[in-house]
């Protein structure tokens, strides 16, 4: 991917994501789609935690369009390692793309002094629900944003996991 070739390959990401999240999951998905961007943080933390401070985050973004997304990645396009496209969030009317990308400016520097010369990865990704244990089986879209249905059936799961004779 080249600075000239990314609002293509982002689009064709994008058609993609959707595609596999509409085989995934029983949501109807918007093509309307409006985007945030994030940076991706190499922090130690919680797992759980780092998640609950991104989706904060989020929530406090105003939704762009496809263009004043790629405007910002224009920009830092020279500093970017990787590029990850995740749905999150999709109703009817409207989906919300997060494009995550993580700085080359964030690696260690020997790592970096290999890799600034390369162009970005670029990936589409649809977060599957922890619980799930049959993946053929289809789940919510948007199971990430409704707390208290992830602690039932995590708690569910792990009791199913830990039952004698299975």
């Amino acid at each position: 991917m080249t600075s000239a070739t990314l609002q293509n390959e982002i689009e064709g990401a994008v058609s993609k994501l959707l595609t596999m999240a509409k085989e995934l999951t029983w949501n109807y998905i918007s093509s309307n789609c409006k985007f945030i961007l994030s940076e991706i943080n190499d922090k130690e933390e919680n797992v759980f935690r780092q998640w609950q401070l991104t989706r904060q985050e989020n929530e406090r973004k105003k939704p762009l369009s496809l263009e004043e997304a790629l405007n910002v990645l224009q920009q830092i396009y020279e500093d970017i390692y990787d590029i990850n496209l995740h749905i999150y969030k999709s109703s009817e009317k409207e989906t919300v793309i997060d494009i995550r990308y993580f700085l080359k400016s964030s690696l260690d520097i020997d790592f970096r002094q290999k890799v600034r010369d390369k162009p970005p990865m670029l990936h589409s990704k649809v977060a599957i629900p922890p619980w799930l244990i049959d993946r053929n089986k289809k789940f919510d879209l948007n199971w990430q944003h409704k707390r208290y249905l992830w602690r039932w059936k995590t708690f569910w799961a792990l009791r199913k996991l830990k039952r004698p004779g299975r």
